[in-house]
């Protein structure tokens, strides 16, 4: 940026440093000599104490009618107005400017009281100057504003990355930036600004980053020798820094800033501005991160939706009659999609099959599972009438294509026709009641093993017998695992008292589900609960 206050001073050849950054020193303002050095030696006309300067680390000249300063070949560096000196290299200085020297700055300042240059003894000659690029706290705001605003606007991590090492290249001082990520155990690079070359291979410091993962930024001061040919091991990097990048106390990500040239000059805010950087990057991840979540979130919604349809479609009517079965049903869907399983269709010679099931899990995975078997079933005895070998084949099926753990429970019955007899298959499920005359009795099959198990299960077919006005009632287990307002299940126990005075199947759905409902007291279900109640003519 450009400075537009203008300064009126007196032409003079007497110039001073006076101090405006950094460590206390024994005087605030020096008058330069030709020549005046400057370093950590106590030989020096302005003696800095710090490890990190050299001991001769610059000096300051005059050349023709000129004042020069000039990098004696430093370790850290020597900068003026913002900018690096090449190593050894030169540069005019005038009134105004800024020097910086390790974590010291100095303005150049005209010396009061100076003698007028011949010719301006009768009236004395002003120049004004307007100095470039202004004082060093106005660039970093101005450059920390813009990075603000683009890396709130970055749509994804490797924009953000991009956007930090930029950044960090223009405002640190350093030679190299790379923004390091964390995946899992691993830290991997994101992004590297300088980009590296075909062949070149950028080596970083194992220690550095592993001090930063604590939550601290970290330097590395010293010249380092070339490590032991590990990944993390120091190449020639004389001055490197890493910043963390912190996510809830943990470190996500870090800025790695490192020089291999010896005499690149990095500012003596450095730290302060990174630290500044990092904090800004991590509200922006943590952005991202909230953006991410709401857009996952809308998806898995958007998916149980088309789940729940589907559950939806695939239910037959609420209440009916197929052949010689009356049913009713009644499947209230959980928080999340569930996978209750239940169906009444007719099959060859007029009989009837009534099923009950139960994915085990819940979520989009169930569901689709349910819906599978659902299917399956319809597709099995539109070919084969036999409960048992449709059953062995859906357990065939389920283990081959459901790798993720799941089971299925299911009630699977086949009423003959024009009769009241039945065979079922109990795969694992064991909710059911048989209702008769006032009276609720668990049915208790032998039972088999859920389908999805076991690819080599036996399933055996029952026999039961239905009288008049004798019906049968399935239900799920989010049924009698139902909470109420205490926390307590309903339990079969629950059910059976509700339903013992049920006369038809559609009595026996609405007393269940008004006592189920009064049970809940308002407590929304976690899971299906599903409820199948069939007679006989």
């Amino acid at each position: 940026m450009i400075d537009n206050e203008s300064r009126t001073i007196p032409i003079s050849d007497g110039l001073a440093l006076k101090q405006i950054d950094g460590p206390r020193l024994a005087a605030r303002s020096w008058r330069l000599s030709d020549p005046f050095r400057i370093g950590r030696s106590a030989s020096n006309e302005l003696e800095l104490p710090d490890p990190g300067i050299s001991r001769r680390h610059a000096s300051v000249e005059r050349v023709a009618d000129e004042w020069v300063v000039r990098d004696c070949g430093s370790r850290q560096g020597t900068e003026l107005n913002g900018l690096a000196l090449e190593e050894s290299g030169t540069a005019r200085i005038r009134a105004g400017d800024i020097l910086s020297v390790g974590p010291w700055q100095f303005r150049i300042d005209v010396c009061a009281g100076d003698t007028p240059l011949p010719g301006s003894a009768d009236a004395a000659t002003r120049i004004s100057v307007v100095r470039a690029g202004g004082n060093l706290a106005e660039q970093r705001l101005e450059l920390l504003l813009q990075y603000a605003g683009d890396i709130a606007a970055a749509g994804d991590e490797d924009t953000l990355a991009e956007i930090l090492a930029e950044h960090a290249l223009l405002g640190s001082g350093y030679a190299r930036a790379t923004v390091l990520w964390r995946r899992g155990d691993e830290i991997v690079v994101r992004c590297q600004r300088p980009a590296p070359s075909p062949t070149g291979r950028w080596r970083f410091n194992a220690a550095l980053v592993a001090s930063a993962d604590r939550g601290e930024l970290a330097r590395l001061e010293s010249d380092m020798a070339e490590g032991d040919g590990s990944v993390l091991a120091p190449r020639k990097s004389r001055r490197a820094m890493c910043v963390p990048i912190m996510l809830d106390g943990r470190a996500e990500a870090f800025l790695y800033l490192d020089s291999e040239r010896i005499g690149t000059r990095r500012h003596a805010d450095a730290p302060t501005f990174c630290h500044a950087l990092a904090r800004l990057a991590a509200l922006a991840l943590s952005n991202l991160h909230r953006l991410e979540h709401e857009r996952e979130h809308a998806a898995f919604t958007a998916d149980l939706e088309r789940a729940r349809d589907v559950q939806k479609r695939l239910l037959p009517p609420a209440t009916g009659t197929i052949g010689t079965v009356r049913y009713a049903l009644h499947l209230h869907p959980g928080r999340v999609v569930g996978g209750d399983v239940v169906d009444v269709f007719e099959i060859d010679g007029g009989r009837v099959v009534a099923a009950l099931g139960d994915v085990s899990g819940a979520g989009l995975g169930a569901g689709l599972v349910m819906a599978s078997v659902q299917s399956f079933l319809r597709a099995g005895f539109a070919h084969d009438g036999d409960p048992v070998r449709v059953v062995s084949q859906l357990n065939a099926h389920l283990c081959a294509q459901t790798g993720d753990g799941r089971f299925v429970t299911l009630w699977l019955g086949v009423f003959e026709h024009g009769g009241s007899r039945c065979h079922f298959v109990d795969a694992g499920h064991g909710h059911a009641l048989r209702l008769a005359g006032g009276s609720v009795q668990p049915l208790s099959p032998r039972g088999c093993i859920p389908l999805g198990i076991d690819a080599r299960a036996q399933f055996v077919a029952e026999a039961l017998q239905l009288g008049r006005d004798e019906m049968v009632m399935l239900y799920s287990d989010g049924v009698v695992e139902q909470r109420g307002a205490e926390g307590s299940a309903w339990g079969t126990e629950g059910l059976s008292q509700a339903v013992a005075s049920a006369a038809t199947p559609v009595d026996a759905i609405a007393l269940a589900w008004k006592a189920l409902g009064e049970h809940a007291s308002g407590v929304a279900p976690e899971d299906d609960a599903t409820v199948l109640a069939l007679a006989v003519n």
